[in-house]
């Protein structure tokens, strides 16, 4: 049998050498890309840290006038099922004298539930919920004892420095007796959403 590779030349033949250069290169290259899969199976998100970003929530068990605190990656979410004696205050609240202006519609998916991120917008704090009135106001909602802030039961930004009302966060009713909380996109405080229609779907 004639062999075609040979040691030096050969007219159009594979050179021994040459042959040996590409199928080191070959499995060289093979086994670079085996020995990265784990590296970059590493550096992808886990299961775990996917579904982290989204809990279901049961709502069945709130009462009128009932306030929750959950933490959902890190950040503590107010849960609030209003009464109608609280979405009446604050349909009389004079949208002139807001600093950052919103409607019932523009924070709330339904009236009887307010969910947001129960952290201050100014330096960050987390806002006691004063079930009777707000110290120095004629309603009930979030107080920030560090500096003042003060916010209605809409979460939104009735006095003192805070600049922004309290900031949402996506959510859904899966039913009339769970919330879908959270979303695997949105990283919560940071995104600075402060109306339902800026959200990413829960």
């Amino acid at each position: 049998m004639v062999n075609n590779m040979e040691d030096d030349k050969g007219d159009g033949k594979i050179k021994r050498r040459d042959f040996l250069t590409i199928a080191t290169a070959a499995v060289g290259v093979c086994g670079i890309g085996l020995t990265a899969v784990p590296f970059i199976k590493a550096m992808s998100p886990t299961r775990d840290v996917i579904a982290a970003g989204v809990m279901d929530i049961d709502i069945s068990g709130i009462k009128e006038g009932e306030f929750r605190v959950l933490m959902w990656r890190r950040q503590p979410v107010f849960i609030l099922k209003r009464t109608p004696e609280m979405i009446s205050k604050t349909r009389t609240v004079d949208m002139a004298n807001l600093k950052d202006p919103a409607t019932q519609e523009e924070r709330v998916i339904r009236p009887d539930f307010l969910v947001c991120i129960g952290i201050c917008t100014h330096l960050g704090c987390i806002p006691s919920w004063q079930p009777a009135q707000i110290p120095g106001l004629d309603q009930p909602g979030f107080y920030c004892p560090c500096h003042g802030g003060k916010y209605d039961t809409l979460g939104r930004r009735l006095d003192g420095p805070p600049p922004e009302n309290l900031h949402l966060l996506p959510y859904a009713f899966i039913d009339e007796k769970t919330i879908k909380l959270g979303a695997e996109t949105f990283a919560g405080f940071s995104e600075d959403i402060r109306k339902i229609k800026d959200l990413p779907k829960a």
